[in-house]
């Protein structure tokens, strides 16, 4: 029989779901199924000699092609194909170039290109290849190797309404993989399939029908019910825009029965409808009542009404995001927002406008700022597109490779004709500031405090306070202007990659595996934060002077708010055996927690937590400090902000 091996790479053990779509749809037929044998797909990113010494006498070298593992993979079916000559390598995936002039002389080693949906392609290449001689011009959806010319053929539809697609886990393909349970591994799952957007930085809407295909609700329920017997923990539902549907609430409602009678799924990651409608709101109400929501992203990405025209964002207006914020702030949702600096017409002060609009409309826990880059099948990747709007980029590494491993490339935007270099590198230290800060909470309930009050709102008193700290010689400023000096680094060095840009720095890594040497998803607001608090008392001391030089009088007022911000801050020595608690001269817990006017008098609040995080599964232990860090500031991956950084209050308060 001939033997199929499939890569699949990831530094994280997903369940290779395009692997399991592709080998179910293709065993339908009885010919495949009878000719070939399908390897155990491999799926952790190690190094390529070790990858390819697994591979052995392959027929066929299938490939799944994520940013994240392209450039592996080429590695990979490289050595694979020198060993091999007569293996087939088929390449899918979205990071595979629809573009494909150039490619085959580039890689040789490459056979074919899929475009798109791989199930009916892959399905008859793999009848093809039982030919000697196979003739591929027949295949739609592909670019095949002719004498390391590109040929590429029709386009035509893909897999048709309601999506005719086995279900790779209730056919078994799934099962050694799962051998020993899945509570140690991720699941993706697709419930539809398709994109009715077309936002230019990204390919999804460009490379889907542009219709919602469903897959069929019997699979569907069979599926919940597999996925929670094998006790998967965490499901990631891979649908672009999950709840654009109706019957998404079902589903939903399906996944907490299952949770009820079975004990998993425990958490479910969601990429939600770009509208957010009613629907995605129901959705996540019921997933943060049943403590499954892994968070809600209200997807604004820009906050200019002319950058969104500019990228074809076609969602939400800021309006209208208000009231969805405060419908979600209500039944007490995490939320979380994220913007791409980088975009067309974003300006420095329309960005840092944008970030502080989000605070005034009540976003305080998590603010993501994600760096544009240009996915080589988006539309903003293209030549004409770049020239309009004066896209200048780099190409960075996506990660500090482990030793063996091919760099990831990923191609960054700095530069725009409407933000030059410097404001972009003041935009990402500011992005980092509020993460810190504000999201961090050192500075949120002050800067919420004096922005409602009308003594300076949240752009003069973020920009002012970067200033002031970039311009100061106290220690706890330093983390500041290392973090600066940094993001100038990044620019200037081409070996300095993207992602994990912290680890290439001796200092920060030594300062930052004293809280934990075995984690490695540190992000530069993490330096930021854990820094600002082994300097707290002199960070506190340094921000009752700012206040004096922006004009505030620090009168018994803001002499109280400025103890309540540093006391409800959570550290290190806080002994949650005993917990502790603050008297204060007014009673700032009903103003901030409960939207009440300020009230003065004697109040003591007593802070008794023994765990945080989204799902109150961080444990807090005096003096620990890798259980510090996952209370204080969350897991690596996946992660959201809600309930760290900070003390809840206990309800209890005394006058």
């Amino acid at each position: 029989m001939k033997s199929i091996y499939f890569l699949s790479l990831n530094a994280l053990q997903f369940i290779p779901y395009a692997y399991g779509l592709l080998r179910s749809y293709s065993r339908q037929d009885q010919r495949i199924v009878e000719t070939y044998k399908w390897r155990e797909p491999l799926t952790r990113i190690e190094a390529v000699k070790t990858t390819v010494a697994r591979i052995n006498g392959p027929d066929i070298l299938g490939a799944s092609c994520y940013i994240w593992n392209y450039y592996q993979q080429l590695a990979i079916a490289k050595q694979v194909k020198a060993k091999y000559p007569d293996c087939r390598v088929i390449f899918g995936g979205p990071h595979v170039p629809d573009a494909s002039h150039g490619f085959f002389k580039e890689h040789p080693y490459v056979d074919v290109l899929v475009h798109g949906e791989g199930e009916i392609p892959f399905y008859n290449l793999l009848l093809s290849f039982l030919d000697d001689h196979p003739n591929l011009d027949h295949i739609a959806n592909i670019s095949y190797n002719n004498k390391r010319q590109a040929t590429k053929t029709r386009t035509a539809a893909g897999l048709a309404n309601d999506l005719p697609v086995p279900s790779p886990f209730l056919n078994g393909t799934f099962e050694n993989f799962l051998l020993n349970g899945g509570s140690n591994k991720i699941g993706l799952w697709e419930t539809n399939r398709g994109c009715p957007y077309g936002c230019s930085f990204c390919d999804w809407g460009v490379r889907s029908t542009n219709k919602i295909r469903r897959h069929d609700m019997e699979k569907i329920k069979a599926e919940i019910e597999y996925i929670a017997r094998r006790k998967l923990a965490d499901l990631y539902i891979t649908d672009c825009n999950f709840g654009i549907l109706k019957r998404d609430l079902e589903i939903t409602k399906l996944l907490v029965q299952a949770r009820r009678k079975f004990g998993y799924p425990k958490r479910v990651r969601i990429q939600f409808a770009k509208n957010s409608n009613d629907t995605v709101f129901e959705i996540s109400h019921l997933l943060h009542t049943n403590d499954m929501l892994w968070g809600t992203t209200l997807s604004m990405q820009s906050v200019n009404d002319d950058v969104l025209a500019a990228v074809n964002r076609r969602q939400i207006g800021t309006r209208n995001y208000r009231l969805l914020k405060e419908r979600y702030r209500r039944v007490g949702i995490p939320t979380y927002t994220e913007l791409i600096l980088g975009l067309p017409q974003e300006t420095r002060e329309s960005f840092i406008d944008g970030i502080c609009a989000l605070l005034d409309i009540g976003i305080h826990d998590d603010i993501r700022v994600y760096e544009l880059a240009l996915l080589p099948n988006a539309p903003l990747s293209q030549q004409t597109t770049r020239k309009k709007y004066g896209l200048k980029t780099k190409i960075k590494s996506l990660r500090i490779p482990a030793d063996h491993c091919e760099k990831e490339k990923v191609e960054i935007v700095f530069e725009t004709d409407a933000m030059p270099y410097k404001d972009w590198a003041y935009c990402f230290l500011f992005g980092e500031i509020i993460q810190a800060l504000h999201n961090g909470a050192y500075t949120r309930q002050i800067a919420i405090y004096l922005n409602d009050t009308g003594q300076i709102p949240y752009k003069y008193f973020y920009n002012n306070l970067l200033d002031f700290m970039l311009s100061s010689k106290e220690k706890s400023h330093t983390a500041i202007k290392r973090v600066m000096a940094l993001i100038d680094d990044y620019y200037h060095d081409p070996n300095m990659p993207q992602i994990h840009k912290i680890l290439t720095q001796p200092d920060m890594l030594t300062f930052l595996l004293s809280y934990n040497p075995k984690r490695k998803g540190w992000r530069l607001w993490d330096y930021l934060w854990l820094s600002i608090g082994e300097t707290k008392d002199e960070f506190y001391a340094s921000l009752r002077k700012f206040l004096i030089r922006e004009g505030i009088e620090v009168d018994q007022k803001i002499e109280d708010l400025l103890l309540y911000q540093k006391e409800l801050m959570l550290t290190l020595d806080y002994d949650p055996a005993i917990g502790t608690n603050v008297a204060y001269q007014f009673n700032w817990f009903d103003y901030f927690f409960n939207g009440k006017p300020l009230q003065k008098g004697l109040t003591t609040l007593l802070y008794t937590d023994t765990h945080m995080g989204i799902t109150n599964r961080y444990e807090l232990a005096k003096g620990d400090r890798r259980k510090f860090i996952n209370a204080a500031i969350g897991i690596s991956y996946p992660y959201t902000k809600f309930r760290h950084f900070v003390h809840q209050p206990d309800r209890t308060i005394r006058q």
